[in-house]
């Protein structure tokens, strides 16, 4: 029984080893650190993925609404929107601003960002605002819906990979700690059992 007992230790505390960091090269310093740290770094890479930019297009849309809502032209929201921000999404609009400092047309650069962008959510909005700029339509009103549903999808998604999250965090919990546990309970009253027939 003693072999069980020191079995299930050593069994949790790899599995302990192995939530640390994958042999040791993520370190408890690093899973420590703030958010905003974490989100900095990752910003300046402006890698592209998925959750992360969808998380930066409501903010980044926010800022576009507050500016067109102030008076501001649709070049100069961009420009206000794209110094005031970081990440995939505001690189994509920078290459958009630059393009159109030597000399190219805004609604043609949008429209190009529209089809060449990997992300669904900066082709829906550099979509909407080059449709709108060449229908002269209501940009705060477009938006406006635009933050609204993108901060929707942006709800249920996260509330996707919790629930994924949720699902994976019972496993060390059957696996590991429910076992270790047992035997913590049984032990003694296998080794008195033990104890008595002896």
């Amino acid at each position: 029984m003693q072999w069980i007992s020191l079995g299930a230790i050593f069994l949790s505390a790899v599995f302990f080893y192995q939530c640390l960091g994958q042999g040791g090269k993520l370190r408890l310093d690093d899973r420590l650190k703030p958010r905003a740290l974490l989100t900095n770094k990752r910003t300046r890479t402006t890698k592209f993925q998925a959750l992360e930019t969808l998380m930066e297009v409501p903010d980044f849309a926010s800022l576009l609404w507050f500016a067109i809502c102030a008076g501001e032209s649709l070049e100069n929201s961009l420009r206000i929107a794209v110094s005031r921000s970081n990440g995939f999404v505001s690189s994509q609009f920078y290459q958009v601003i630059q393009n159109v400092d030597l000399g190219a047309l805004l609604q043609i650069e949008l429209q190009n960002l529209g089809a060449e962008s990997r992300s669904d959510h900066v082709r829906e909005l550099a979509t909407k605002l080059a449709v709108a700029l060449g229908n002269g339509t209501a940009m705060a009103d477009l938006l406006a819906d635009f933050v609204q549903s993108a901060s929707a999808e942006l709800r249920t998604s996260l509330l996707d990979k919790a629930a994924k999250n949720e699902t994976k965090m019972m496993i060390p919990l059957v696996f590991v700690i429910l076992p270790v546990t047992v035997m913590f309970s049984v032990y003694p009253s296998l080794a008195l059992i033990q104890n008595n027939f002896l």
